[in-house]
């Protein structure tokens, strides 16, 4: 037989075998394989839910862990969160009615406009220097809680004399003076929590003081307005 007549042959077989296998078997092949992604396509959505479920217990694990903290009887570090929202809100009572005091002291709108400005520059100027002077060998040595209790006292003095000044020359030069501390007490209240909490309680106890500056920014305005 030549090699074209046995190819012939060969294709014939195939087609009559193909001919005579039943319709039922491919459907059956395709029922089979659908099941099988829908089971895939379960079995990836139960894995899903559980894992969400999972990340839900683990979000309420740690609120409980916050609310359980030894950072509630951490007395120097609740001082801290107490004196980051004095400051703050001794900062807004004055900073919120600051063009409004330079108009009372007979400055025009320009200069009452320029109060804030000053204010600004001289908070980057603080949050500059105080961010080398708070990394210093010695001042680590000492301690930054203590050099931080000194600038937020001088902060304080500051706000009092601004309060206090009698015309606008007096007041812009309190008005500088008291936001250098107070870019040195912004800048540096997460820094002075590392030498107060343990390094696991890091992240909460940052959250705590940010919680205290937006309690001291809530209510500065309504006790200086």
């Amino acid at each position: 037989m030549s090699p074209t007549a046995a190819r012939d042959d060969e294709m014939e077989t195939c087609c009559a075998a193909n001919a005579t296998t039943p319709p039922g078997r491919s459907v059956a092949h395709h029922e089979t394989f659908s099941d099988n992604e829908m089971n895939s396509d379960t079995s990836e959505k139960t894995r899903a839910d559980v894992g969400r479920n999972a990340f839900d217990a683990d979000d309420g694990r740690k609120c409980l862990r916050v609310l359980r903290s030894s950072l509630w009887t951490n007395y120097p570090f609740i001082t801290h969160c107490v004196l980051v929202a004095a400051g703050q809100g001794c900062h807004q009572s004055f900073v919120v009615f600051l063009p409004a005091r330079g108009r009372e002291l007979g400055a025009g709108p320009k200069a009452a406009a320029l109060l804030p400005t000053l204010l600004g520059v001289c908070d980057m100027a603080g949050r500059f220097t105080f961010g080398f002077v708070f990394d210093l060998r010695a001042v680590r040595r000492c301690g930054r809680c203590h050099v931080y209790a000194a600038v937020a006292a001088s902060f304080g003095v500051a706000v009092a004399l601004t309060a206090a000044a009698g015309s606008y020359a007096s007041l812009a030069t309190c008005t500088c003076v008291s936001a250098v501390f107070t870019a040195a007490a912004h800048s540096q209240k997460a820094t002075v929590v590392t030498e107060m909490v343990e390094p696991s309680q890091m992240a909460h106890a940052v959250g705590l003081v940010i919680f205290s500056l937006g309690f001291g920014s809530m209510y500065g305005p309504v006790i200086g307005g």
